[in-house]
């Protein structure tokens, strides 16, 4: 028997059904998470089978795509929403609290070595912290929230190791930019990514949380870092203490591929329109004007993220043609900014600070695209109509980056050498 991976053990150790030899096999979960617009579709089901919640102080449901509501229509989804979560009595209900993705990992329902599935793709992004996470759709999510179990498919796992020094201009959203043009929009379609950070320094937690984050958008099941003393650091600085399991993967874990990537060659990314995995170098990008810039989503909202486009702001002006727009990820994130001075810095040069919910990462609201705008956005999909018009122009880049193109008024291949040098 081969040596199993990170993905295989947490399966295994979740398992509920008796036939090991099943294609799919049925497993409990630890937690599952659900947001205003998915969890809406499934509440008329829910009511019309006389259903229950197999274990409430397991679920978290946040209102975060309609926080508040923009429209009339959109406001009574989210009072559907929040009736449902009340009347079931879910005693993790986060009203106008942030990103549920960013609520998720702040909570202590999310632990190393857990399993746990959301009405949103980007449940991954607690693989950042050990957990194999997955979202799944609302029918999937009905059968969870009245069993507390589901039926995955054990996936091939591909190993991404990293090692070298991130040079300064680059963050966990250029690595995972840089993983998107290797393996594009479905190289690990029904698979673990899983990560092994063998970098000096390791990446940050913001970093890791960034890179899991995006797995998804190369077709990802799970993507879940190999834990260390950066994921124990998160946990004792969250709980108190670690409350659970470190899962890391067998010495001889059996892997579909493996792919090495040296950080001290990286440099700043950007994803061009209209995919994700349309990368190229920000040194080889043709000049472009931009009228809109975006910091914020579950992708890269964080302190680290709003740290950065401060640091680029202080003592100078957003360009009088682009409109910059910050969401921190979270409440909790957006007191950390106040109380850090990164708000002030970043309104006294001229952005737009907003309330932490989804907003213009999926053209819900605060900062919609229309027809002629042509954005720079730290969120984690460039599609067309993603963020507005059909014919609005979205391309992905880090904070930083973004931070740096709202002051020039462009992404510019010497964007990075504005200040006479690529660090911060």
């Amino acid at each position: 028997m081969t040596g199993r991976t990170i993905a295989d053990k947490i399966i295994d150790a979740h398992v509920c059904d008796a036939d090991d030899t099943a294609f799919y096999r049925r497993v409990t979960v630890d937690a599952v998470l659900g947001h205003d617009a998915t969890t809406a579709l499934l509440i008329d089901d829910f009511n019309r089978r006389g259903l229950s919640i197999w274990d409430r102080s397991r679920v978290l449901l946040a209102n975060d795509h309609f926080s508040p509501p923009a429209t009339a229509e959109r406001a009574d989804i989210s009072n559907r929403f929040l009736a449902f979560a009340r009347e079931q009595e879910i005693p993790n209900l986060m009203v106008d609290r942030g990103i549920c993705h960013q609520l998720l990992v702040e909570h202590e329902l999310c632990q190393a070595g857990g399993l746990v599935v959301g009405a949103d793709s980007h449940t991954v992004m607690a693989g950042g912290i050990g957990v194999c996470a997955t979202g799944m759709g609302a029918t999937d999510i009905l059968f969870t929230l009245a069993t507390g179990t589901t039926w995955l498919r054990r996936p091939q796992t591909i190993a991404v190791r990293f090692h070298g020094t991130l040079p300064g201009q680059a963050s966990g959203r250029d690595i995972v930019l840089e993983l998107l043009s290797i393996l594009g929009e479905s190289g690990a379609q029904y698979r673990s990514l899983e990560f092994h950070d063998e970098s000096t320094p390791r990446l940050r937690q913001d970093d890791r949380f960034a890179i899991a984050n995006m797995a998804v958008e190369i077709g990802a099941k799970f993507g879940v870092f190999v834990p260390d003393e950066i994921t124990v650091d998160y946990y004792v600085k969250r709980d108190g203490a670690l409350l659970g399991t470190l899962v890391r993967p067998d010495a001889d874990a059996e892997y579909e591929r493996m792919i090495d990537i040296d950080l001290s060659k990286l440099d700043a990314r950007v994803a061009k329109p209209w995919s994700p995995a349309n990368v190229v170098p920000l040194r080889e990008l043709e000049p472009i004007r931009i009228t809109s810039a975006f910091l914020g989503s579950c992708a890269s909202g964080r302190l680290s993220d709003i740290q950065a486009a401060a640091d680029e702001l202080a003592d100078r002006k957003v360009h009088p043609d682009v409109r910059f727009v910050v969401i921190p990820a979270s409440m909790a994130v957006f007191a950390q900014a106040l109380r850090a001075g990164y708000v002030e810095t970043l309104t006294t040069a001229g952005a737009i600070v907003n309330h932490s919910s989804c907003g213009a990462c999926g053209g819900i609201d605060k900062g919609v695209l229309g027809a002629d705008d042509v954005c720079v956005s730290s969120s984690n999909r460039n599609f067309r109509g993603r963020m507005g018009h059909w014919q609005s122009r979205t391309y992905l880049a880090s904070p930083r980056t973004v931070a740096r193109a709202a002051v020039r008024g462009e992404l510019a291949p010497d964007l990075y050498g504005d200040r006479g040098d690529d660090q911060p």
